[in-house]
């Protein structure tokens, strides 16, 4: 039997910052608890933001030693590599960008060959592949992507849309991937 995938989900923002966080806290999780064999994640501007909301210790099982607050993108990503996954973070060459990066390639120090980290002044695309799921559109990965800014996010599931992604974003930074 062939079952079919479900449609893109459309989000907007700002009216639906709060469905935006629970999507992002929802996919994160979801990689934490099956890491993606490669995770990418492109964006034209990224900061650490809080990713987990652990205020009530719900995050716990992943890391016993994460604070009862937000848990930040780069503890997150750091998790991930610890756990085998091989995250890819691409970013347009920017101060605010370099600043971000230095720190997580600092806390994920032991994990080279797990985390690759490029800057490229040309980066415009704004996304987060994993091994069955695509979230992209227009939204930057920043507290005022997620949260102010007038922004269109679809999320694909269907494995042809992820695996055209993946296909594109591999022979486009192959170079990045030896």
């Amino acid at each position: 039997m062939n079952i079919p995938s479900p449609p893109a989900r459309d989000l907007f923002g700002p009216g639906q910052s709060r469905a935006i966080r629970d999507l992002l806290q929802s996919l994160f999780a979801a990689e934490l608890l099956r890491p993606s064999r490669r995770l990418w994640l492109i964006f034209g501007w990224v900061s650490d933001i809080e990713i987990l909301d652990n205020r009530a210790r719900q995050f716990s099982p992943f890391q016993p030693d994460w604070p009862a607050n937000g848990i930040r993108l780069s503890s997150v990503l750091r998790a991930l590599v610890e756990r085998g996954s091989n995250v890819i973070l691409i970013a347009r060459d920017v101060e605010h960008n370099r600043s971000f990066t230095a720190h997580l390639i600092s806390i994920c120090a032991g994990f080279e060959n797990r985390m690759v980290v490029a800057l490229k002044p040309e980066v415009h695309e704004k996304g987060v592949l994993g091994d069955d799921f695509l979230l992209s559109g227009s939204m930057n990965l920043t507290h005022n992507g997620v949260n102010t800014n007038d922004e269109h996010l679809t999320l694909r599931t269907d494995l042809s849309s992820v695996e055209e992604w993946r296909v594109s974003l591999e022979q486009k930074w192959a170079g990045l991937l030896q």
